[in-house]
């Protein structure tokens, strides 16, 4: 599958756009950007003041050493999706192209490693090195992504194509989500090379990032060793970066210590605070120990509980042992102070958000499944408007197969949609502005079938209503004879009163409509449930021949789908962690 993600073979900018999801004209848009943006509204042809949305935001974000200046980073606005899918295709290319990669001693930015795998690799050896690249993303110029591209095989025009999209006043840029995965390409050589030096010391290397770690319980490499090597492809080290311990010293890599062999361990002084702080916040209670270090107003309060509850996760996550003391301790706590983590509306938006809901059956190799598909869009003009093309040009085409009036009366239905008006339809979904949901589980009887409904809905109902930071969004929902509307308007709204009680991110209010097909605000979620149950029952192509069509229908929309929740038991699938066919040994819908 991974020779599907063969990039080089696009040789146009149409052909780019399309395998985005977006058109050629906001690919221009993006491609013409040049900082800074201007925040002026400009005036248009007829008087009227016309606002400019800048393909990126820059975020000036403070190093934690103040005297070392700040980070500018970038933040897509236009194509924040795309940018997405394009890391993640990027990811799954070079897997395929390049050897090694990503290399084995990379840990950032590679899915399934993390800070604490870093950490691990050097645990309980006696010497450390520790040392930075100086200006790590920016010293990844324009050119040198370009030249990454053509040694892959692109064309020129593809390269300079992709270098334009990817870097920002000619240098990678820190905040799109593809720079992380283009750094590790460029930088593969450099580790192999960083590697080798590594061995000759019999010694363990690693890097997160920019952060270069050498250990072992002899000698390690010359710090001018590293240098020759970075300078040798482009980048030099942060001398004021750099730092040697022994056991028994400082021993960190990556925020943890590696001073015990078996795992790595939070700092001493974090748990050393946290115990205190808990040992104070049961002894007077959370509010007044926050109000004796001089925390009274309540906004800050909120800033402090949400701060003692990262901290709580984060030690938690790294040592299992003192998680079973920390989180029953923690949980008290709370409950004694009748507070929760809470994180106020940021940036509510006036604009509505729309939450289109249909639900479908599945039956998986054992038992039978409900699943709840959710379409959430701020667009839903964009959204009806192609699904209208789409229909229209299928019931105006004098050659289209399949009954033309069961199309008619039910709509973009995709139990009565042809192949053709599938793949025509989907092709639409790709470049849609929405994001789709699917939660899922196990319906044992008919009689189970309006409680399966209703639970399935209350576990990712508060989720999409705090990701909707707006002041309404309009529920669009299928009818079912077999679910009460009373009952589902009484979930949303009590999860609506319960955000608002807990001061939490959500909208003002909401809205709930009940549709029967044809009715094109539906066919999204419809869609989503089709195509995903067609592809988890799926069969593997015989060898030689081609991925059957199910499967690349699905792969179409993969990015589409945010998150796929079964409940039972409770387990996300995401572009991170990617669902499987049932018949790929893992059965995500299996009853239980």
């Amino acid at each position: 599958m991974l020779a599907r993600y063969d990039l080089s073979r696009l040789r146009t900018r149409r052909q780019l756009a399309l395998a985005l999801g977006t058109n050629e004209q906001m690919l221009e848009f993006v491609l013409a950007f040049q900082p800074p943006p201007d925040p002026v509204p400009k005036a248009g042809t007829e008087g009227a003041l016309v606002f400019w949305i800048p393909a990126f935001l820059q975020h000036k974000i403070p190093k934690r050493n103040k005297s070392r200046g700040i980070r500018l980073a970038w933040e897509p606005t236009l194509l924040k999706a795309e940018y997405k899918k394009l890391g993640r295709y990027l990811g799954k290319f070079f897997h395929y192209k390049l050897d090694q990669f990503p290399h084995s001693a990379t840990f950032g930015y590679v899915g399934g490693r993390n800070i604490k795998g870093n950490a691990q690799a050097h645990c309980g050896h006696k010497h450390l090195l520790v040392v930075d690249i100086e200006a790590f993303f920016p010293s990844i110029t324009r050119t040198r992504v370009e030249a990454l591209f053509l040694e892959c095989g692109f064309s020129d025009e593809m390269a300079e194509l992709l270098g334009r999209l990817l870097t920002i006043e000619d240098a990678l840029p820190l905040g799109l989500p593809t720079s992380p995965v283009i750094s590790n390409a460029i930088f593969l050589q450099a580790d192999r090379d960083l590697t080798k030096l590594a061995q000759c010391y019999e010694a363990t290397y690693t890097r997160y990032s920019d952060d270069l770690s050498f250990s072992g319980d002899g000698a390690l490499p010359e710090v001018g060793e590293v240098a020759a090597i970075l300078e040798n492809y482009g980048f030099r080290l942060a001398a004021s970066k750099m730092r040697r311990s022994r056991r028994g010293q400082a021993h960190f890599v990556t925020g943890l210590s590696i001073s015990e062999p078996d795992q790595p361990h939070a700092p001493r002084k974090k748990k050393r605070r946290l115990r205190q702080e808990l040992y104070y916040a049961q002894k007077f209670g959370l509010r007044d120990h926050l109000a004796r270090m001089g925390v009274n107003d309540e906004r800050v309060v909120q800033e402090q509980i949400n701060r003692l509850d990262g901290t709580v996760k984060f030690i938690a996550h790294h040592e299992p042992a003192l998680a079973l003391r920390l989180r029953p301790q923690w949980t008290h706590v709370l409950q004694e102070a009748m507070a929760k983590p809470s994180y106020a509306p940021r940036n509510q938006s006036g604009v509505p958000f729309y939450i289109a809901i249909d639900e479908a059956e599945y039956a998986p190799p054992s038992g039978k499944v409900l699943a709840l598909g959710l379409s959430v869009s701020q667009h839903p003009d964009r959204l009806l408007s192609m699904a209208n093309d789409v229909l229209q040009d299928t019931l105006s085409d004098l050659w289209a197969a399949g009954d033309q009036a069961a199309i008619e009366k039910r709509g973009l239905h995709f139990n009565d949609a042809t192949p053709d008006l599938r793949l025509r339809y989907v092709e639409a979904l790709q470049i849609m502005p929405f994001e789709g949901y699917v939660v899922m589980g196990p319906l044992n009887t008919f009689s189970d079938y309006e409680a399966t409904y209703l639970r399935l809905l209350q576990a990712v109902i508060k989720r999409r209503l705090m990701a909707a930071e707006s002041q309404f969004v309009q529920f669009v929902i299928e009818k079912n004879s077999k679910v009460s509307e009373l009952k589902v308007r009484s979930l949303i709204q009590n999860a609506v009163n319960e955000l608002k009680l807990e001061k939490n991110r959500g909208p003002r209010f909401a809205h709930v409509e009940f549709v029967a097909k044809p009715n094109l605000g539906v066919s999204v979620p419809d869609f989503l449930l089709g195509i995903l149950g067609d592809y988890l029952k799926s069969k593997s192509a015989a060898p030689g021949r081609p991925e059957p069509r199910d499967r690349l229908l699905f792969e179409r929309l993969r990015d589409k789908y945010r998150l796929i929740l079964d409940v039972e038991p409770w387990t996300e699938y995401s572009r991170r962690r990617p669902i499987l066919p049932w018949e790929a040994g893992v059965a995500p819908l299996e009853t239980r």
